[in-house]
C-alpha cells in the first residue's frame, strides 16, 4: 500500500508523538508499505518551520533520511479534481494533498477530520 502522508503525520512520526493511532503505526511501520511526501507537504512543512510553528528544523531531506519516505510529484490534474470536491474543507494545501491522493490511489494518512469526510482511502 502507498501512504501519502499529511503534514502533520510527518511530524508526528519524527517526534514519535503519542497522537499517531496504533492502526498508523502499524500501517506506517509495515515495510510492505511506502511512506510518500507530497510537494505540498514539503511546501507546509516548510512555512511551519519558517514561523517556528513546529519543534522541528531540519531541512526535509534529513527528514527523509530520516524517516525513509519516497517522494511524489504533484499530479497536473489536482486542480481539475479539486474543482470538483464538495466545499468541505477550504485549506487549499489540504485540498491539494487529496486530489493528489486520489489522483495517485494513495490511501491519505491523517488526523484531520475535515480531510476523512472526503470519499477517499485514508488512515
Amino acid at each position: 500500500m502507498r501512504l501519502l502522508i499529511d503534514t502533520h503525520i510527518l511530524v508526528w512520526i519524527v517526534l514519535n508523538d503519542g497522537r499517531l493511532s496504533e492502526a498508523q503505526r502499524t500501517a506506517l511501520g509495515d515495510p510492505a508499505n511506502a511512506i510518500v511526501v507530497s510537494p505540498v507537504v514539503a511546501y507546509e512543512l516548510t512555512q511551519l518551520q519558517i514561523t517556528h510553528r513546529i519543534p522541528i528544523s531540519e531541512p526535509i531531506e534529513r527528514l527523509q533520511q530520516l524517516v525513509g519516505f519516497e517522494t511524489s510529484d504533484l499530479p497536473f490534474d489536482c486542480w481539475r479534481v479539486v474543482a470538483e470536491f464538495p466545499d468541505i474543507h477550504r485549506d487549499p494545501i489540504d485540498r491539494l494533498l487529496i486530489a493528489h491522493a486520489v489522483l495517485a490511489g494513495m490511501t491519505l494518512v491523517t488526523a484531520d477530520a475535515k480531510i476523512r469526510r472526503y470519499p477517499i482511502d485514508w488512515l
